[in-house]
């Protein structure tokens, strides 16, 4: 090999901002066992190297699930940010693809960072970078001991060499056992450095110089060293760095068969196998027979490898999309891919177990521990989660489901339900009553056989009284107690039709039909007894879920949606009606929890077949006043539940708020599905007919299982599921965000010091994020408070409400704005919609119908809302060039007020100015031109008439009649625009799709309806990229710009020269690609008042950090997540240039 000499300016320069929090793709995990009985799990979030630590369980046993959720690795937030997690940047502005830990980090010889006992040497890479670290692993003082500083020094990262850069993208690397490292480019290309500081020792060639997107360097010294490269070009390349001849090695195999390039390789010496996985949605699978093989643990030698024979055992088809990685076990083989799919294959190549392991796109990295009876799968995805899955291959895995059957003697069976955990009472044709014990030999027991039960329509357990209801179609009602062998009889005769009868407690039973009435039954002592009849709203109308409290409330949901509550004081009567809570199709499950009715508000959980599971608080005053509060919806994915039948909380109480206790029941085709609401995991699965034999099935739990039982063709069927391995198997060791692109962010602070962020993605969810401010040193990632479901296609814009507590405005697809409102006094996670407008109905019209909007049409921002005659007024720009003016009285209602007629070209960016009493419109579109409207004249006359009638026509501007202003800024799109509003001028910023900055000068004149253009003047080339974001900063003469080059720049203008210019120290380089939106947060120094000099949008915070020093903080979405302090960068700006344009305390009202 040839020697090389370092090359100069290797070494990059430290970022001059610190990463608060970060939420990003996880390109590389990988899980290694440590000392004091320790499992670290290391993994790369762009250019930030983390680690999490545990202890196992026993040291005898391998990682198991319980083990990751019990140890140090769980849910406390504290514990995971200080001894448990720790981030180091690697890079200044690489991505990291890979992480290779050392094999053996002991060594006799001590010139090497190896040789120190008791640390991992790790190294990572990516692009053109590579660095070394050192894990600490152990300690001579036991765990326990430890107090929580010497905690953080024994699980932190610790670099060990600078970054280094390499000539050409590096895709693989490995430690030898010669004190080197070697690292295989994306032309072929070895290089051999030093394991110390990584100083460059030799290079040698491949002849094919073809692209690689794959690599993969097999053994364990130079000498023995052979290098897989996948191409472009679709095949495996051979060769070995100890071939070459003047620096030159020739490839001596080229293993052909995908059809696409190949993403990913892995071999596993001990089988022999060799994987590849590729574009063409596929992992190939080989068997590699070498001249003279032995049993031998070594790796082969370079020249068994020039002798190998490939035979290909499998192609492995499991994936809709490209795979990404795969990787060979002693049993199995484990391959990600872009569908989001984990699969995992036998020996013998057939599929086992799979699961979408991330939301959106991409399961990008994937590492397993692996024992006999179970692997432990880590992924780690687009959505910059990390999640843990146990996979149990042994024969009696209590996740899976047992499906047991039998035939009644005589009869078909017609309907059942659950008794307890071994029997059932099933309902056959002709009138037969059977009790079944469901053992190993089923038994089945007539109790009772009368030509009446043919006309049943319900038949209902109490599992409190133990007592069974049937209740005919002609009103007739027997009890059949379970603990008795009395003969039933039928002791109870409304003499009405009925259509469905359910218990609301242990002793009231609600029977209703299509007369429209609510037939209130109470039973004593096995008496029953009419003690009310309540009318409904409407023929054909009749219940199909109540529950009462233990007080003198019912609740009840019928056939239509809605959802009613009943009182008693002397008779029984309505005291609320909630018109189609679940649309237009039936309330399956009203359940009360458990100790709920001493509380001031008590809560109550609904689901109706139209998909959603609803959380609800009511209060109810002395007058029967009830105030019902909508908290929060659940909506379960439709590849797994079609329509909802209702939910389980398993033991039978706690807190449904706790996804880890909820269960989602529904069907889906022609299957049924319980789905667990904590993890996404389908409890039960199986083909039972399909929700149209909804009413011949029943859920039941017991101590030790959940059971689901079914009627089909002859016979009765029950599956049960053990119920300690629910939600067990799965766990979220970083929580996700956003699996697809991210195009806007609002942010404000919380009381509690934190900051609190909306964001809204292309995956059509607005999520709520909190992030604590405490551990400004250290990112943390964004804890998810809410997730807001509801919009029928991508949010493009997101806006948080000046005048309304805890309110968050979102739009997007479809043209469909909506309101969201925290019920609580703090963002929690009962956030629900409350207002919705789109131009489409309800029930959908054909998308032909001439009188609606192009379906295609998407709202592509919002402006942040200004209060003006007692409402709050929000402009919508759309693609179709229309701007539309909404208004709010309260956060319950949106009313569009004035359109301004459509341009021909898409608008991108709108702004609402509040100039003394005038409003105006700023907007900026694909045309490249900016424009003002005033709007003051119409948009007045039309608030006052809907705050006087209630009702308004919507008014009609026309730019070209009307007062407006246009100006051209770029070339093309404009898609960024901020404004500054100071002594009498309105000073307008712009990025543009042609890279430039453009900035106006306005005077704003007492009396003109629209400002007057001062002066233009324009920075080209600013960024490499498109421009997407743009900021003024407050009291200075500077700008901050975000490009899709993932670079923020900072800009002085000079307003007497018409220049803007960059400063000294002005690019800083971010994580975040493709880069949407940007927000900016300030927060004050405490030695100045409240409020003074900050814009309404502007957050306080509270940090570690002295507080007697203003802090700001950049917020970054796109395809990630990054929130930066910028604070000492712009302080560094400012002493390098101290010119001031002005001191006053306007600032954009667009700042967040």
């Amino acid at each position: 090999m040839a020697a090389v000499s370092e090359s100069p300016g290797a070494v990059r320069p430290t970022s001059p901002a610190s990463t608060v929090a970060l939420s990003n793709r996880i390109l590389a995990i990988e899980v290694v066992r440590t000392e004091l009985r320790r499992w670290c799990i290391l993994y790369a979030e762009s250019r930030w190297l983390s680690t999490i630590i545990f202890d196992t369980l026993d040291d005898r046993l391998p990682l198991k699930i319980a083990d990751v959720r019990n140890g140090s690795a769980g849910t406390d937030g504290d514990r995971l940010s200080s001894s448990s997690n720790y981030r180091t940047a690697a890079f200044l502005d690489s991505n990291i693809h890979g992480i290779v830990v050392e094999p053996d980090s002991k060594s006799t010889d001590n010139s090497s960072a190896s040789s120190v006992e008791g640390f991992l040497r790790v190294c990572v890479f990516g692009d053109h970078s590579m660095r070394l670290f050192r894990l600490r692993s152990s300690d001579s003082t036991t765990p326990d001991a430890l107090d929580q500083n010497a905690l953080v020094r024994l699980n932190s990262i610790v670099p060990t060499s600078t970054e280094r850069l390499a000539e050409d993208a590096i895709m693989a690397v490995k430690f030898l056992s010669d004190h080197h490292i070697g690292a295989l480019l994306a032309h072929n290309i070895f290089l051999v450095y030093d394991d110390v500081e990584l100083r460059l020792l030799s290079k040698v060639r491949c002849m094919d110089s073809s692209i690689l997107y794959s690599a993969l360097l097999i053994g364990s010294h130079t000498g023995d060293l052979v290098a897989v490269g996948g191409t472009v070009c679709n095949y495996l390349c051979f060769w070995s760095p100890a071939a070459a001849a003047n620096g030159v090695a020739p490839a001596f195999h080229k293993l052909s068969g995908h059809s696409g390039v190949i993403f990913s390789i892995d071999y596993h010496h001990p089988r022999r196998l060799l994987c590849s996985s590729s574009d063409d949605r596929s992992c190939r699978v080989y068997h590699c027979m070498f001249v003279e093989d032995s049993t031998a643990s070594a790796s082969p030698s370079v020249v068994q490898w020039l002798g190998v024979t490939f035979t290909l055992q499998y192609a492995l088809y499991g994936h809709e999309a490209r795979v990404w990685r795969g990787r060979i076990l002693s049993q199995f083989i484990v391959t990600v891919g872009e569908d989001t799919q984990c699969c995992v294959w036998s020996k013998q190549g057939k599929l086992i177990d799979h699961w979408a392991s991330h939301t959106g796109i991409n399961t990008w990295s994937v590492s397993v521990v692996e024992s006999e009876q179970s692997l432990l799968v880590f992924t780690g995805g687009a959505d910059g989660g990390l999640s843990v899955r146990e996979v149990e291959v042994g024969l009696t895995s209590p996740s899976q489901a047992i499906l047991s059957s039998s035939v009644p003697p005589v009869g078909k069976p017609v309907r059942l339900v659950v008794v307890d955990e071994a029997r059932l009472i099933v309902l056959a044709e002709g009138g037969l009553l059977f009790l079944v014990e469901h053992s190993d030999i089923p038994s089945w027991t007539l109790l009772w056989e009368d030509a009446a039960l043919k006309q049943t329509i319900a038949l209902r357990y109490n599992p409190t009284s133990q007592a069974v209801a049937v209740v005919t179609c002609v009103g007739k009602i027997a009890l059949l107690t379970t603990t008795s062998n009395i003969t039933p009889n039928w002791s109870f005769d409304l003499a009405v039709n009925c259509m469905e009868g359910l218990w609301a407690d242990s002793g009231t039973l609600i029977v209703s039909g299509p007369a429209g009435f609510i037939h209130i039954v109470t039973t004593e002592n096995g008496l029953l007894t009419l003690a009310g009849s309540v009318p409904l709203s409407g023929k054909n109308l009749w219940i199909t879920a109540a529950a009462r409290n233990p007080g003198a409330l019912l609740f009840c949901g019928d056939r239509s949606g809605s959802l009613r509550v009943l009182s008693k004081r002397v008779i029984w009567k309505d005291i609320y009606v909630g018109m189609h809570v679940h649309g237009n199709h039936e309330v399956s499950q009203i359940t009360l929890p458990e100790g709920s009715s001493d509380d001031s508000s008590h809560p109550v959980v609904t689901s109706g077949r139209s998909g959603a599971v609803i959380f609800w608080r009511y209060h109810l005053n002395d007058q029967d006043h009830l105030i019902l509060e909508r908290l929060r919806v659940i909506e379960p994915d439709n590849n797994s539940v079609e329509w909802v039948s209702g939910f389980h909380i398993l033991h039978g109480h706690g807190n449904p708020n706790n996804f880890d206790q909820l269960i989602i029941c529904g069907f889906r085709s022609t299957k049924f599905a319980a789905v667990h609401a904590g993890s996404g995991e389908t409890v039960m699965e199986v083909d039972c007919g399909g929700g149209h034999r909804s009413s011949s099935c029943a859920l039941f739990e017991s101590s030790r299982t959940l059971q689901f039982a079914f009627v089909k063709t002859t016979g009765v069927h029950w599956l049960s599921r053990c119920i300690g391995s629910i939600g067990q198997s799965r766990f979220q060791l970083k929580e996700p965000l956003h699996g697809l692109q991210i195009w806007s962010v609002a942010a404000s602070s919380s009381r509690t010091g934190s900051l609190v962020m909306a964001v809204g993605s292309e995956d059509t969810v607005v999520k709520i994020i909190r992030v604590g401010m405490e551990r400004a040193r250290l990112p943390v990632s964004p804890s998810v408070v809410a997730e807001c479901k509801g919009h029928l296609s991508s949010v493009r814009s997101v806006r948080l409400s000046s005048k309304f507590k805890n309110c968050v405005y979102s739009a997007g697809g479809r043209t469909q704005l909506v309101c969201w409102a925290c019920a609580d006094d703090i963002w929690s996670e009962n956030v629900v919609m409350t207002a919705e407008w789109s131009p489409y109905p309800v029930v959908r019209k054909q998308w032909s119908d001439k009188s609606l909007i192009d379906p295609d049409t998407r709202i592509m921002d919002l402006s942040t809302p200004v209060s003006f005659e007692n409402f709050e007024i929000l402009a919508a720009g759309s693609s179709d060039g229309t701007i539309r003016i909404f208004a709010l009285g309260s956060p319950n209602e949106i009313t569009l007020v004035g359109e301004i007629a459509p341009y021909p070209w898409c608008v991108l960016q709108v702004r609402l100015l509040l100039v003394g009493d005038q409003v105006l419109v700023l907007t900026a579109g694909t045309k490249g031109l900016i424009a003002v409207f005033n709007l003051t004249m119409p948009l007045r006359g039309t608030l006052s008439k809907l705050e006087d009638f209630g009702e308004t026509e919507v008014f009609k501007f026309d730019p070209a009649g009307q007062s407006s202003l246009s100006v051209l800024a770029h070339q093309s799109g404009v898609d960024a625009l901020d404004f500054v509003l100071f002594d009498g001028h309105l000073y307008i910023a712009t990025g543009g799709d042609d890279c430039s900055i453009c900035v106006f000068v306005m005077e704003v004149v007492s009396g003109e309806p629209l400002p007057i253009l001062m002066s233009k003047f324009k920075m080209e080339n600013a960024h490499s990229a498109q421009i997407s974001g743009i900021k003024f900063l407050r009291g200075t003469h500077h700008l901050l710009s975000a490009s899709k080059d993932q670079l923020i720049k900072m800009w002085e203008v000079d307003y007497d020269q018409k220049e803007i210019k960059p400063p000294g120290s002005s690019s800083l380089p971010i994580s975040v690609g493709d880069v949407s939106c940007i927000a900016l947060v300030e927060r004050p120094a405490t030695d100045r008042a409240p409020g003074d000099g900050l814009s309404t949008t502007t957050a306080t915070m509270t940090t570690a950090e002295d507080d007697s020093v203003a802090s700001t903080y950049l917020a970054i979405v796109g395809a990630g997540f990054q929130l930066l302090d910028i604070s000492s960068w712009l302080a560094k700006i400012q002493r390098e240039s101290p010119v001031v344009l002005h001191h006053g305390t306007a600032t954009s009202p667009d700042l967040a």
